[in-house]
């Protein structure tokens, strides 16, 4: 029998992984509650169909000086279009959860800006929007779950066929724990399914493993003998408190040498290595084959 409970359409807009979390904590609350839930990146969304949807929830983060993610610029340039009228989202109700950091001038302006203009072509909100802070010494979080009540209580007064038993009702955790997230396949480099998996694909894969393989700790110059450039940790503060099950610190670094220039809004990134012997061990252990590509794909519960 076909399940004619009304999909939640949640989308995220994400640029280093935190919102995904979010929306993901926000899908499974709702699966807790018997709603169906329909979880995607904001540009796998095609954005002329808002004005045909009852309800879509938005999680976002803010990057930058108050720019949008990269997998959002394309929506957002959509909603800005001067031809869209005031009544173009009647009839369509919204709520948008941002994430950012009080630290920055334009904290959760993508959030804000969403909102508004959500709310300008005629869309109505079904609760105030949330503001999750990095600041905080529980991080987003802290928003997250005084929004996400709020939510419940108010979508099941839109529309109580998306939790048929009221939004107090939660499955028991252990009958959803079976159902997976995530679909994991194996390809072997010789075998590989040209539907499912095209070898150019595959070429791009290999290129960014041997990528990754190749780095070291250490920069070095053409000779191979002497470090191009190194950083001196100066300072590692742990901004969190200890008991909130959130570990964000706080690291200065000094120049120690001339080679490097940056500008304000630079972004440092630190690519952890792998005890080479520790994954030869893993491999062998769990009888993998060291050159296979693995593939991860969301499964198909949202």
């Amino acid at each position: 029998m076909e399940d004619r409970r009304p999909k939640l359409v949640i989308l995220y807009a994400t640029q280093t992984g935190n919102a995904l979390d979010a929306a993901e904590r926000v899908a499974r609350e709702a699966e807790r509650r018997g709603c169906p839930v329909m979880l995607l990146s904001i540009d796998e969304y095609d954005v002329s169909s808002l004005p045909h949807e009852g309800t879509i929830i938005f999680v976002v983060s803010t990057t930058g000086q108050g720019d949008t993610p990269d997998s959002m610029k394309v929506f957002w340039k959509f909603l800005l279009q001067r031809n869209l009228s005031k009544h173009w989202l009647e009839g369509v109700c919204y709520a948008v959860f941002g994430l950012g950091d009080s630290g920055y001038q334009k904290y959760n302006f993508v959030s804000k800006k969403l909102d508004k203009r959500l709310s300008d072509l005629g869309a109505m909100a079904i609760v105030e929007k949330g503001l999750g802070d990095d600041q905080h010494p529980s991080g987003y979080e802290a928003a997250l779950d005084p929004w996400m009540s709020s939510l419940w209580i108010m979508l099941n007064q839109i529309n109580d066929k998306f939790f048929p038993q009221g939004p107090d009702f939660l499955i028991p955790d252990m009958k959803l724990i079976d159902q997976p997230k995530i679909h994991i396949t194996y390809h072997s480099v010789d075998k590989v399914d040209s539907q499912s998996s095209p070898n150019s694909d595959l070429k791009w894969i290999e290129m960014q493993i041997e990528r990754a393989r190749s780095m070291s700790p250490g920069k070095f110059t053409h000779d191979k003998t002497t470090p191009n450039c190194f950083l001196k940790l100066i300072q590692n503060q742990q901004l969190t408190r200890a008991e909130c099950g959130k570990d964000v610190r706080h690291f200065e670094f000094e120049i120690v040498s001339s080679t490097i220039e940056y500008k304000v809004g630079d972004i440092l990134e630190v690519l952890p290595s792998q005890n080479q012997a520790a994954v030869d061990s893993f491999i062998q252990r769990c009888n993998l084959d060291p050159d296979a590509f693995i593939t991860v794909s969301s499964s198909l519960v949202y």
